[in-house]
């Protein structure tokens, strides 16, 4: 994943774990702001880096959207993305849109089909995979109240 985003989010860290090691994240970007998209990131979440986590589940469950708000904090912004396998049911999507509505955090979940079309778009040249990131978010923004 860290190939396919490169150079748009870089310097990818893997496993950070914080001072007490009790909270590890699974993948951490540095936003590089060098498109319209990671700008509003930026501008919007205040997200200097973006934490990515990898759930290997076949059901998201709040649990580990809450695992992932809770990393969201200082240094990161108000901006994740949890990797998963199937698609989440609507519960834990609009589990995800209450957290932008009373806390303006911004969630995405991506699936592996996702990831699929990541490394298609990648190997065929015809995007860049952070377009990818880019159309969930605004899938994810139009679900949001106003």
């Amino acid at each position: 994943m860290t190939s396919l985003l490169y150079p748009h989010l870089d310097f990818a860290q893997e496993q950070s774990r914080i001072e007490s090691g009790t909270q590890i994240r699974d993948l951490i970007f540095y936003n590089n702001i060098d498109t319209d998209f990671l700008k509003e990131l930026y501008d919007v979440y205040d997200c200097r880096q973006i934490v990515v986590e990898l759930k290997n589940v076949h059901s998201i469950e709040r649990e580990h959207i809450n695992q992932l708000n809770r990393y969201m904090s200082g240094n990161f912004g108000r901006f994740g993305i949890l990797f998963t396998r199937n698609k989440p049911s609507k519960q834990m999507l609009q589990n995800t849109i209450d957290l932008w509505s009373g806390q303006r955090r911004c969630i995405l979940i991506m699936t592996d089909d996702d990831l699929k079309l990541m490394q298609n778009i990648n190997s065929n040249e015809q995007r860049k995979p952070i377009e990818v990131i880019k159309k969930k978010y605004v899938e994810f923004t139009r679900l949001c109240p106003n």
